[in-house]
């Protein structure tokens, strides 16, 4: 596994980590969910 430390706005964060909560989700579990898809979405684009 990777750290990885990036700088949100704190508001931005604090919505996001509301909305995902109302949803079931973990903010980090979704970050590396939307890296995967955009790689193989990605891999898709070029064959």
């Amino acid at each position: 596994m990777q750290s990885v430390t990036i700088r949100i706005p704190k508001k931005l964060y604090s919505d996001y980590k509301k909305t995902l909560l109302e949803q079931g989700k973990i903010v980090t579990y979704d970050v590396r969910r939307y890296m995967n898809d955009v790689v193989e979405n990605h891999k898709k684009g070029q064959k």
